[in-house]
């Protein structure tokens, strides 16, 4: 039987980056957040960001300390792949993973499709 010696720990985002991608793997619903002119957008100093939650609670508290109009609307796997997926990627907009510490995990369209909705990847 073989003995583990040391264990090193691995960075904290790294620790997010993958808890956060074994959950997406499995979800198959994002929310974001919607008003009657359309989906909250952000930027950083690097891109413009459509932002999303892997769950309606998460998305509410955001938008009630950020964008107080916008409500949590569901974002099916459907609605991804025909309206929003051309669109962001026709904008060059950055789809990011948002957590309740507002922390955001950017993902390319092409990361969505795999981690969210590959059919490969759904549970039987």
């Amino acid at each position: 039987m073989k003995q583990i010696n040391s264990l090193q720990l691995i960075p904290k985002d790294l620790f997010f980056k993958i808890t956060i991608l074994k959950s997406m793997m499995y979800c198959g619903v994002l929310w974001g957040l919607y008003h009657e002119q359309g989906w909250a957008m952000m930027s950083d100093h690097q891109d413009f960001i459509f932002p999303f939650w892997l769950n309606s609670v998460q998305a509410h508290k955001y938008a009630q300390l950020h964008w107080p109009n916008y409500t949590p609307r569901k974002i099916t796997p459907n609605d991804f792949q025909e309206y929003l997926l051309p669109t962001l990627t026709r904008l060059r907009v950055t789809p990011a993973l948002c957590n309740s510490s507002s922390q955001k995990f950017k993902l390319t369209t092409q990361q969505m499709r795999h981690f969210f909705f590959s059919e490969s990847l759904k549970p039987a």
